[in-house]
């Protein structure tokens, strides 16, 4: 059965293997500082245990429930805002068309458009979801007057 372990700040996902009588704790894959099982989580750990069976599903629904968001406080406000910062500055100095030509050189152009076209996913993904949250803000905390770069720089 595999589940999620806390050590330290960090989550890991773990699974009991019981060798001699004896039962071990095997290491699926840190999570980080957040206990959440993606989709990248779940590829990485059926390459590396193919024999393995696992409910992700269940495995999912228990981290959920059994851990506070990260963000629920001070600290894990700070982090994300770090993060946040960290992820403007990096799309500020992404020039897709040098990435494509570098990815061609080496890789071929098909690799380099799946790579392009990956990233022009996710970035919608994360447009998408930053206008949920901006429009389903608490009232009290409102940003309509505030400029998103001014959010960021504070």
């Amino acid at each position: 059965m595999a589940f999620v372990r806390k050590k330290g700040k960090s989550y890991y996902l773990v699974h009991n293997v019981r060798e001699d009588g004896h039962v071990r704790q095997v290491h699926l894959a840190c999570l980080g500082n957040r206990p959440r099982v993606s989709e990248e989580v779940l590829t990485q750990v059926r390459q590396a245990h193919p024999n393995l069976q696992i409910d992700w599903d269940a495995v999912r629904a228990r981290a959920a429930a059994t851990f506070v968001s990260p963000f629920a406080d001070q600290e894990g406000a700070a982090m994300l805002l770090h993060s946040m910062r960290t992820l403007h500055e990096d799309l500020d100095e992404l020039n897709l068309g040098l990435l494509h030509s570098r990815i061609a050189e080496k890789s071929g152009a098909e690799a380099a458009e799946r790579q392009v076209q990956a990233l022009l996913r996710v970035m919608g993904m994360l447009r998408g979801q930053l206008e949920t949250k901006l429009k389903h803000q608490p009232a009290s905390q409102s940003l309509h007057s505030e400029t998103p770069r001014q959010g960021l720089g504070d």
